[in-house]
């Protein structure tokens, strides 16, 4: 194969692939879309056991395909039909042999993929766009012979709706629609759009300014329905009225995938509607393939109970596992943030999002927390040994907030273990300093004095998050992973992190940004100043004995 098409993309399928005869490029069309999710799962989740049933679905598509081509051929009297035949059998031996290398272990799927992809591209190129010029004249026999064998198609799992009262905007969405091969329903009214079955595996093209009802108003009567389809918000408005619309969405639980402003660009929007349309598809099917019927998880999540609760407290079930802090410079471990896990005899690891609330129902947060802190406590004490000298941050709740004795407990509990309460950070969300602030105050104040640190989780994110700030004696500030997370692409998100740095350096605060996922959103945080970074880029949560491991690999030598 030539070399210099492994330079191009080509993850899906473009106008530069068109060979002009509608079945086969529709047929291509097809296959790239199957190429394309792949790709898009194997950089997702390239363990998943999904990967290897959709492989041999393109193994088998692109044999079909063939089928579908030979036909062709054979119909319109192709004068190269035999050796077209013979690298379409040529290129499934391979495909065979290296598929079977993918399942032994020898050959990389990325690698299968690529090949894929790279022959097709060169296939389609150099061969395939010698078959249309013969086949004029021969309409009626393609038809009859395509019919026998049936067509190629991939079942979808999401539909695309486009909606827009403009007519020729509509109809140029339509277009574009098709050309990046993809079946779309229109719709000139949002009142008529709302009357169709939409799902939440759907994906809607939605403009935000239209007569009787506009795209707002969509969306909130889809979420009032508790149906949420993906979306791409379109808007010939301010940018700014489309980022504060894709927030509104978003504080309903609906998906905004992207927003583009009008007028679109032909080659954006086809990109765009590509790779959102894989991830809606993609998010289906790994949604239907984890599906199991036998397992009762769900059942079980919503069986849990508060005796059940209390049992793991007095059986001593709960467990504490640390994900790493390190500094911006020279990525050296200075913390972890405590994480409380249950150990369940037969659910197995239940995470704190299924007991939490039922904890703080029955205000059993104080004892939660006491059992967090002692179970940090013998950590700690193994880091010690292992010549490990970090500050662990432990998460506090409003309960904790309302218990006036709290810094004289915590010190006391410290103090019989002979640990520094400098040794740990206190972490509070803006939310938890609830409407007593004189009480809040009371107590923050008195945790300071007995030597703990304070930081406040997710700011920004509450409500009169500066009046906080100026109030509470916080000696650190965590910029919310709301905010960090888009600031590779989202100019806003990065104004308000920078905003935060400077309160932080103007309040003397030491600056924590969770929820760093990518090398780009590490590179931008420290080019602008952020001392201190948390998130599944630098590591997730683990046990004790895993952080000790992962503090010596990151020493400084």
């Amino acid at each position: 194969m030539n070399n210099t098409v492994n330079k191009e993309e080509y993850w899906h399928w473009t106008e530069a692939l068109r060979v002009g005869l509608c079945e086969i490029d529709n047929d291509h069309k097809v296959i790239f879309q199957l190429i394309n999710k792949t790709h898009l799962l194997i950089q997702k989740d390239p363990e998943s056991d999904i990967l290897y049933s959709l492989l041999d679905e393109v193994i088998e598509y692109t044999e079909s395909h063939f089928k579908r081509e030979e036909a062709i051929m054979l119909a319109s009297k192709y004068p190269f039909s035999e050796n077209h035949f013979a690298l379409h059998e040529r290129f499934v031996c391979q495909l065979d042999q290296k598929f079977d290398q993918v399942k032994s272990k020898q050959y990389s799927m990325t690698d299968f993929l690529i090949f894929l992809k790279d022959w097709f591209v060169e296939h389609i190129k150099e061969t395939d766009h010698r078959i249309p010029p013969y086949t004029v004249g021969y309409e009626a026999d393609i038809e009859n012979e395509l019919k026998k064998i049936g067509a190629l198609s991939i079942k979808q799992h999401c539909k695309v709706y486009l909606v827009d009262d403009d007519e020729g905007y509509l109809e140029l969405m339509h277009d574009m629609s098709n050309a990046a091969g993809f079946s779309s329903y229109c719709f000139s009214s949002g009142i008529y759009f709302l009357q169709t079955p939409i799902t939440n595996n759907d994906l809607v093209i939605l403009d935000l300014n239209m007569p009787e009802k506009d795209g707002i108003e969509v969306m909130r009567d889809l979420a009032d329905k508790k149906i949420s389809p993906t979306f791409i918000l379109v808007s010939g408005f301010d940018e700014r009225v489309l980022h504060s619309a894709k927030q509104l969405a978003e504080s309903r639980n609906l998906r905004v995938a992207e927003i583009l402003c009008k007028p679109i660009e032909t080659e954006e929007f086809i990109d765009v509607l590509t790779k959102v349309h894989a991830e809606c598809n993609l998010a289906s099917i790994i949604e239907k393939q984890t599906e199991n019927p036998k397992s009762n998880l769900q059942i079980n999540k919503n069986a849990i109970t508060v005796e059940e609760l209390k049992l793991a407290f007095a059986e001593n079930q709960l467990i504490v596992y640390f994900q790493p802090q390190i500094r911006f410079d020279n990525k050296q471990v200075v913390g972890a943030e405590v994480l409380v896990r249950w150990q369940h005899p037969k659910r197995g690891l239940v995470f704190p999002d299924q007991f939490i609330p039922l904890a703080e129902q029955h205000h059993l947060m104080g004892e939660l927390t006491e059992i967090v802190i002692l179970e940090s406590i013998k950590a700690y004490k193994q880091f010690i040994q292992a010549d490990i000298e970090i500050n662990l941050s432990v998460n506090l709740s409003s309960q904790n907030i309302n218990d006036l004795a709290l810094p004289e407990k915590l010190g006391s509990l410290l103090k019989s273990h002979n640990i520094a309460p400098e040794s740990f950070i206190l972490e509070l969300t803006e939310s938890e300093i609830l409407t007593d602030t004189s009480a809040a105050l009371d107590i923050l104040n008195r945790l300071r004095m007995k030597g703990f640190s304070l930081s406040i989780d997710d700011f920004g994110t509450g409500d009169s998050s500066l009046k906080k700030l100026y109030q509470s004696p916080f000696s650190e500030l965590k910029i919310d992973q709301h905010f960090v997370k888009r600031i590779e692409k989202d100019t806003e998100a990065t104004a308000i992190v920078k905003i935060c740095i400077l309160l932080a350096e103007e309040f003397k605060l030491q600056t924590v940004a969770e929820g760093i996922e990518t090398q780009a959103i590490w590179d931008k945080l420290k080019a602008i100043g952020c001392k201190i970074a948390q998130g599944y880029f630098i590591a997730r949560p683990m046990p004790a004995e895993d952080l000790i491991a992962f503090c010596n690999k990151n020493k400084l030598s």
